[in-house]
């Protein structure tokens, strides 16, 4: 659920930066009108729809309904309502837009899901990172402090340090079970792992079965459970979730989807590229049309922005999710191999599984339960599956690399054509 509202996140930020501002010749009055009463009918449907049919077990369908209306109801206010020609012209930076957008998923979390106000904190704290980094660049735009190489400079702060700052949001309490703090950290001190500490999430209004590691430097790296997790399983089976993380620490899984995140707006200005020179190629004459009035029309501006949001949509549903699949095999594959024995963490994903009711549904970002649980009984039983994944694993790194490469490669050769630059300068605006 995390990993899905900080895509959703990400989405939205897309959005608001690709989806072009447009405006439409409406009564000011009548508009506002209509603003709130979407506001009201939206909150009415979900007290509704809580109280009529939350009963009948339907909460994973009946989320993905109203998040899918969540970014309906956003597009809808950027464009119809106006709402993103106004915020820019009182603010420079997606900020107040995706905070609005916050707004949507907090009613569909509290009102309809049940959450409590804690997981308003969670959600705070995993965002806190790109909150962070507009905040800066904004603060620097703000006194015209700007300077070479500063985006790199505040992305590396927030990456370091964001975390402290997420642990002291978060609604956390250290474990108080010193016998399992016993066992956890010698574990983690023979496989050379170092954190700070080790955290219990609190009540978030419904059961939760999750654990993780955050933070890169060692005074800022904290180890999470939530209660719920701990309360199911036995110590054994809690190194085996244990083992898994540090899975995700030895093969530097952040490092990498971290590079994921970042290449996304590489990608989009690929794609973009690449299309342009087609265009470019067959009908030049359209391309200088456009170049000489110094803008796209209108129509122009909706589909480029509308093809980028799927483009975006794509990237994160499909290739970035494989990658966090493979990721997440990889880990349960360590865990095996440093336990030598898949056990504990198949009881594990066994009792979570079958307490959620998800043991045989797929998931589109982790696998389903059980064909983890399926892969990790062949992990130590097969010599062959065994040589055979490690290889695999080396090489989606490679073809990883080689692909980021290949998309600064693209856009490096075309900076050097330069009658292609030139009119590609007012797109480059439009695009990033």
């Amino acid at each position: 659920m995390i990993y899905e509202d900080l895509i959703y996140l990400w989405l939205a930020f897309v959005i608001y930066e690709f989806f072009p501002a447009v405006s439409f010749k409406i009564s000011p009055v009548f508009l506002l009108s209509l603003f709130f009463l979407k506001e009201l009918t939206f909150i009415s449907l979900l007290l509704i729809v809580r109280k009529k049919f939350y009963q009948l077990n339907l909460s994973i369908l009946l989320e993905k309904i109203f998040i899918a209306l969540v970014f309906f109801l956003f597009v809808l206010d950027l464009s119809f309502f106006n709402l993103k020609t106004y915020l820019d012209k009182i603010y420079f930076s997606s900020l107040i837009g995706i905070l609005w957008f916050l707004h949507y998923m907090f009613l569909v979390k509290f009102l309809l899901l049940r959450f409590t106000f804690n997981y308003l904190k969670i959600l705070l704290g995993i965002i806190l990172p790109v909150l962070l980094l507009v905040i800066f660049q904004d603060i620097f735009n703000i006194f015209n402090l700007s300077f070479q190489g500063d985006i790199i400079l505040f992305l590396i702060l927030v990456i370091l340090f964001s975390p402290f700052l997420m642990i002291k949001i978060w609604p956390v309490k250290s474990l108080d079970d010193l016998t399992l703090r016993e066992i956890i950290f010698n574990f983690l001190e023979k496989n050379r792992v170092k954190i700070n500490e080790i955290y219990i999430l609190g009540n978030l209004g419904k059961k939760f079965y999750t654990a993780g590691i955050i933070g890169f430097l060692p005074p800022c790296k904290y180890l999470f459970f939530s209660n719920p997790l701990l309360d199911i399983l036995s110590p054994e089976e809690i190194l085996g979730v244990v083992a898994h993380e540090v899975g995700h620490l030895k093969k530097r899984h952040n490092f990498w989807l971290l590079l994921l995140l970042l290449n996304l707006p590489l990608f989009l200005l690929t794609i973009t590229i690449l299309i342009f020179l087609i265009v470019y190629y067959f009908y030049p004459d359209l391309i200088k049309s456009i170049e000489e009035r110094k803008s796209l029309p209108l129509s122009g501006e909706i589909i480029l922005g509308t093809g980028l949001i799927v483009l975006a949509f794509i990237y994160i549903r499909y290739i970035f999710s494989f990658f966090l699949r493979q990721f997440e095999r990889e880990a349960d594959f360590y865990s095996a191999i440093i336990l030598k024995s898949s056990q504990p963490i198949i009881s594990a994903l066994f009792k979570i599984g079958k307490i959620t009711g998800q043991l045989y549904k797929k998931s589109w970002h982790h696998y389903g339960i059980f064909e983890r649980i399926e892969f990790l009984n062949k992990v130590l039983t097969e010599k062959e599956f065994l040589e055979k994944n490690k290889k695999r694993f080396l090489k989606l790194r490679i073809f990883l690399l080689i692909w980021i490469i290949l998309n600064l490669m693209i856009i490096l050769g075309t900076l050097y054509m330069e009658n292609i630059i030139k009119e590609l300068k007012w797109l480059f605006s439009c695009v990033i």
